[in-house]
């Protein structure tokens, strides 16, 4: 990561770094979701848990394409899925994220994620944060594109700068978010990207996703990292760092 993005990281809260993913990489990533569909499909698309990972499905009805069952979301997929975990805990991902946060680096949290076409909803504008701000705020999210995102599927959207301005107040209401008034549209900077490209944002940064409203799905896999092992009360994350302050790589890494 050169002096330049890295300068743009701390301005903005995030940076796109173009194609550092592999076509391979990006395929298996695919592949791994086919998979997925597949033995879902022989279970009636049902929510299960394999260990400390939630497969998580979804109906969606449209006029073009009648009522589909598709998956939504892996939770925690890191724990239960290789591919995943060699994709997304990479040596040249972490290298990246030392840069970002130190170099002690910990696994906090993971989704596969998959925005259905002509019915995928949005997600509404937030903070990563403001979902566990009892934790150290050196963190750093990473959102990998293996399908195109654009803004008729859905790409991430987000505020450039506004990690420098503090937790705003969520609440629940159609998701966890903010009172989205305070948005200003003119502002928006919408991350349109190519397979293998790779947005990393602050956990502070406030971003959103529209809806998909178009005939392509968007598949993505989300990893967050920090600098400090969880507190005892926290659910996420764990003790064992991936990578030291000696560079060294953690037992955990591909466990």
């Amino acid at each position: 990561m050169s002096d330049h993005i890295l300068e743009q990281y701390k301005r903005d809260g995030f940076v796109i770094i173009r194609n550092l993913l592999t076509e391979n990489e990006v395929q298996a990533v695919q592949g791994l979701r086919k998979r997925i569909d597949a033995e879902a499909e022989d279970n009636g698309f049902q929510d299960f848990i394999k260990g400390k990972t939630r497969y998580e499905f979804e109906k969606i009805e449209s006029e073009e394409y009648g009522v589909r069952s598709t998956l939504r979301a892996v939770k925690n997929p890191w724990w239960n899925e290789e591919v995943f975990r060699e994709v997304a805990g990479s040596e040249k991902i972490l290298d990246i994220v030392e840069k970002l946060i130190g170099p002690t680096i910990f696994y906090h949290s993971s989704k596969l994620f998959f925005k259905s076409a002509r019915g995928g909803r949005r997600k509404p504008w937030h903070q990563d944060w403001a979902y566990w701000d009892t934790m150290n705020q050196r963190q750093v999210t990473v959102w990998m594109a293996i399908d195109e995102a654009t803004r008729e599927n859905g790409c991430i959207e987000v505020i450039p700068g506004s990690h420098k301005n503090g937790l705003i107040k969520h609440h629940h209401a159609e998701d966890f978010m903010i009172d989205e008034g305070v948005i200003d549209p003119d502002l928006i900077v919408y991350a349109i990207m190519e397979p293998g490209d790779v947005l990393f944002f602050d956990v502070m940064t406030l971003h959103a996703s529209a809806a998909n409203h178009s005939d392509k799905g968007r598949l993505c896999c989300i990893i967050d990292y920090d600098s400090e092992p969880k507190p005892e009360n926290s659910k996420h994350g764990t003790d064992t760092p991936l990578r030291n302050k000696e560079g060294e790589v953690g037992s955990l890494a591909f466990s």
